[in-house]
């Protein structure tokens, strides 16, 4: 019993430190796609303010809780499947439903409006998260671009991100709760950048 113990500590550890490291994994590859999407706006000639505005929006599933808007409700037919009389109807609804909750509905139809903001102001009421005062974008692109030859643009797309468990007592064995402590991620993309060949003035 003792040993039965033991070793199902051992295994929760386990299981939490791959846990946390899946988590940051999906955070990781969720701001790659950030960047590539802000890559993308900035190569077609988009300004600084939309590309981070893309960044944002493609980095919303590793952005935390959403603050603005707060709630959207409970989609009634979730409410009527929590009855505790009838198992395992709350998965039967999720394999056979094909619509959207309302926070999802909620976010869809905000995003648009928020891609459509003038100002910083106008965007955080429309659509704020968690962590996306934690990211930032940096953009570089060569500054001899005559709009004749396409040059090579790389963005970065940083955000701390929150650690579940603190991780220096985890590899020690000991399970506690961070407390604030984060991790700084990363993800880049590079993509030719076109847009000073389709602003030139080619005397069409």
């Amino acid at each position: 019993m003792i040993e039965s113990v033991f070793v199902m500590i051992l295994a929760c550890l386990c299981f939490l430190a791959v846990f946390q490291y899946a988590n940051l994994f999906a955070a990781k590859a969720v701001l790659s796609h950030s960047a590539a999407r802000a890559a993308r706006s900035r190569a077609v000639g988009f300004n600084r303010w939309m590309v981070e505005k893309s960044a944002r929006v493609a980095a919303i599933p590793a952005s935390g809780r959403r603050l603005t808007p707060v709630s959207a409700g409970i989609d009634p037919a979730i409410t009527a499947a929590l009855n505790p009389n009838r198992a395992g109807d709350l998965w039967e609804l999720a394999l056979r439903s094909s619509t959207r909750s309302p926070g999802t509905q909620l976010e869809v139809a905000r995003i648009p409006d928020y891609m459509d903001s003038n100002n910083a102001p106008t965007a955080a009421n429309l659509l704020d998260y968690e962590l996306w005062d934690a990211l930032s974008v940096d953009i570089d692109e060569p500054l001899d671009l005559d709009g004749t030859t396409p040059g090579t643009l790389r963005v970065t797309v940083r955000q701390r991100h929150p650690l579940l468990l603190a991780s220096a007592p985890l590899a020690e064995g000991e399970l506690r709760d961070a407390q604030g402590e984060d991790v700084a991620l990363e993800g880049f993309f590079s993509i030719e950048s076109h847009y000073p060949l389709y602003l030139e003035d080619m005397n069409w």
